[in-house]
């Protein structure tokens, strides 16, 4: 069932994305160059080295595609449908409820996992059934409806409340709704932070979500 519109959990960031690119679907047409290693899926994680092990490892599984046949893009932000998709994907959620948020039309590429997420509670969108889907994603938000998913599945000790993260000193920009969220995904060492800061209201990269849920899937298990 959907949440109440008058509970959203999870506002739009500004500057909409309104380009019709499709981060995360298949269906490139970029060709491989010819003197790349063929061993190698992605060419352009040089700079996210860190990242590598866990962008490959979830296109090995299938969860995570790339921007063209041969990159990926890590340091491009991740949109809020696309990020929905990753989980309706990595959580292999599934619902025979079609109804979806009222700014998702039936032919937008994300329509079908939207309303998966939307009607499984991955996601309650932005109020007045809306989601804001081409919005870049902020950090605090990605870990709001992570920090859902894993409850919901009662995969991550929640403890009592909003936490404290001493060795945050940004903690206090968190937003209100998002503290007991980031705390606990904190304080279970799913997230790292950004040289010592959770920069909640920075827009969430690939190369972030690719690592962030690499973590989240060997945590469940």
């Amino acid at each position: 069932p959907s949440t109440p519109a008058d509970k959203p959990t999870i506002p739009a960031t500004p500057g909409a994305d309104d380009k019709d690119d499709v981060p995360q679907t298949p269906g490139t047409t970029t060709p491989t160059t010819p003197d790349v290693d063929s061993n190698v899926r992605f060419i352009d994680l040089g700079n996210h080295a860190w990242a590598a092990d866990a962008i490959n490892s979830l296109a090995d599984e299938g969860i995570i595609k790339g921007t063209s046949a041969n990159t990926f893009s890590p340091a491009a932000n991740i949109t809020r449908a696309d990020f929905a998709i990753l989980l309706v994907r990595a959580f292999e959620l599934a619902s025979d409820n079609e109804e979806n948020f009222a700014d998702v039309d039936a032919s937008d590429y994300f329509a079908k996992e939207l309303a998966v997420a939307r009607n499984t509670g991955l996601v309650n969108g932005i109020g007045e059934n809306k989601f804001a889907p081409r919005n870049n994603i902020t950090r605090q938000d990605m870990m709001v409806i992570v920090y859902r998913a894993m409850n919901s599945m009662n995969k991550l000790d929640v403890g009592d409340g909003v936490l404290d993260v001493p060795q945050a000193p940004d903690f206090d920009q968190v937003a209100d709704y998002a503290r007991e969220a980031v705390s606990a995904l904190v304080n279970a060492n799913l997230v790292n932070g950004k040289n010592g800061l959770i920069d909640p209201t920075a827009n969430t990269t690939r190369a972030e979500v690719a690592v962030l849920l690499q973590r989240i899937l060997n945590y469940i298990k």
